[in-house]
C-alpha cells in the first residue's frame, strides 16, 4: 500500500476505534457504502450527501464524514474500502485484525518523535528552578500594582535597557579611549611641540594627513599647557579643550580631529590645512586672554 494509504488506513482505523456507539443516523452494509463511493466519486450530489451521513457500517459506528474529510474522486473509492475493511466486511478480516494492524503501524518508528539530543536539557532546567521563585515574586508584587503584572514587568524591562545602554556607553567611551591611548603612543616621544609641527610638515609632504592632524593636535595641546591655559595629559577630550580654552576657533578643529581619531573619517589635505590654521588662530586667542 502506498504511503497516502497507509495514513488512510490509519484515520480510518482510529476513527473506528474512536466512533461512539451511538444510535446511528442510517446505517448500511460495506456493499451498499461502496455504492454509495462510487456515487460520489463520479460526483453524484446526493450520493455524496448520504454517503457522509452515515455512522455505522456493518453494525459498527464509524464517523463517516470525518474519515472521508478533504477526500475527491478516487480518494473516496480508496477511503471507503479502507472503511469496509476495517469493519470485516471483506473476506480473512475482522474489526479485530483491522484495529492490530493499524496500531502496528502506528507504533511504527517513522510515525513517532524522533528523540533529539538536548544536552543543554539539564542546566536550563537547573535555571528555571533557580529563577523562578523571583518570578513569582515579582508576578505577586505586580499583583498590587494598577495594571497587574505586566506593568511592573515591563518597568523592569525598562530599568534592564537603560541600565545595558549606559553600559554599553561606558564600554565604548573605554575602548574609543584606549584605542586613543594606542595610537598616542605610536607618535613621537617628544614633547617640544617644534618638533611636533616639524613632524606634522614631514607627514604632510609624504601625504599622511591622518598623521599630520594628529601631530598639530598634540602640539597645540602643549602649547597651551605651556601657556597655563590646561594641563597636558594624552587622555584630553576635545571637549575638555574647548571649556578650558573657550575658543571659538577650536570648533572646527575639535570637529575634524574627533571624525577622523574617533569617527573612523579618511583624512584628507583640507584636514591637515585646517589643522594647521586652526591651531594657529587657538593660540593666537589664547595669548589675546
Amino acid at each position: 500500500m502506498s504511503r497516502s494509504g497507509r495514513l488512510a488506513a490509519i484515520v480510518v482505523a482510529a476513527l473506528v476505534l474512536a466512533a461512539p456507539a451511538a444510535a446511528s443516523a442510517e446505517a448500511v452494509s460495506g456493499a451498499e457504502l461502496t455504492a454509495l463511493a462510487e456515487g460520489a466519486a463520479t460526483g453524484d450530489p446526493s450520493d455524496r450527501e448520504r454517503l457522509l451521513a452515515l455512522d455505522e457500517v456493518n453494525g459498527q459506528a464509524v464517523a463517516v464524514r470525518e474519515a472521508l474529510a478533504g477526500a475527491k474522486g478516487g480518494e473516496i473509492m480508496e477511503r471507503a474500502r479502507l472503511i469496509v475493511a476495517s469493519t470485516g466486511a471483506e473476506p480473512g478480516g475482522s474489526p479485530a485484525d483491522a484495529r492490530r494492524d493499524a496500531q502496528q503501524v502506528l507504533d511504527a518508528r517513522r510515525y513517532k518523535g524522533a528523540q533529539v539530543p538536548r544536552p543543554l536539557a539539564g542546566p536550563i532546567a537547573w535555571l528555571g528552578d533557580r529563577i523562578q521563585p523571583a518570578i513569582d515574586w515579582i508576578n505577586d508584587r505586580g499583583a498590587i500594582v494598577p495594571g497587574g503584572p505586566i506593568v511592573l514587568w515591563m518597568a523592569l524591562a525598562g530599568v534592564v535597557l537603560l541600565a545595558a545602554a549606559g553600559i554599553t556607553s561606558q564600554t565604548i567611551r573605554r575602548r574609543a579611549l584606549a584605542i586613543e591611548r594606542a595610537r598616542t603612543a605610536a607618535l613621537p616621544a617628544t614633547e617640544d611641540p617644534h618638533q611636533l609641527e616639524r613632524a606634522a610638515e614631514r607627514a604632510e609632504r609624504d601625504g599622511d594627513w591622518e598623521l599630520a592632524v594628529r601631530l598639530r593636535f598634540r602640539a597645540g595641546l602643549l602649547r597651551l599647557d605651556r601657556r597655563r591655559v590646561l594641563v597636558y595629559r594624552p587622555s584630553l577630550t576635545t571637549g575638555e579643550v574647548a571649556r578650558a580654552t573657550g575658543s571659538r576657533s577650536f570648533a572646527e578643529i575639535g570637529d575634524r580631529f574627533d571624525a577622523i581619531v574617533y569617527g573612523g573619517r579618511a583624512a584628507e589635505q583640507e584636514d591637515a590645512e585646517a589643522a594647521k590654521r586652526g591651531w594657529a588662530a587657538v593660540l593666537s586667542e589664547a595669548v589675546a586672554r
